[in-house]
């Protein structure tokens, strides 16, 4: 095995989930099925530095939107359990930020690898 970015791609086995149960959001690991093709990419500098920052901003949402939605939600008692909700929240928006954002970095590689 070439890298270990592939494993992402074993989220979206979460997904049959959604499809077995009556819990529809699971459907939306599919998504993360994109990542297998990680198996086969040759890692250069670049593609793990933008693996980095892809990383380090979607570590950063998580902290911001746990921290804040778990305040919000106890403060205005939305939630019977707000950490538990704001965790929750922190993880999804971090993990859909992640694979957005690994998303724009590939795009912007191939479009520029053009006009090398």
């Amino acid at each position: 095995m070439k890298n270990w970015y592939g494993c992402i791609g074993f989220l979206s086995l979460l997904g049959f989930l959604g499809i077995s149960g009556d819990e529809h959001l699971f459907l939306s690991f599919f998504a993360f099925a994109l990542f297998f093709e990680y198996f086969w990419v040759n890692p250069d500098e670049m593609f793990v530095e933008n693996m980095r920052k892809c990383a380090t901003l979607a570590f950063a949402s998580n902290l911001l939107i746990t921290t804040s939605a778990t305040l919000i939600l106890s403060q205005f008692n939305l939630s019977g359990n707000p950490l538990a909700a704001g965790t929750a929240l922190g993880f999804g928006v971090s993990i859909a930020f992640f694979a957005f954002s690994t998303f724009i970095m590939e795009i912007r590689e191939r479009l520029h690898a053009g006009n090398d």
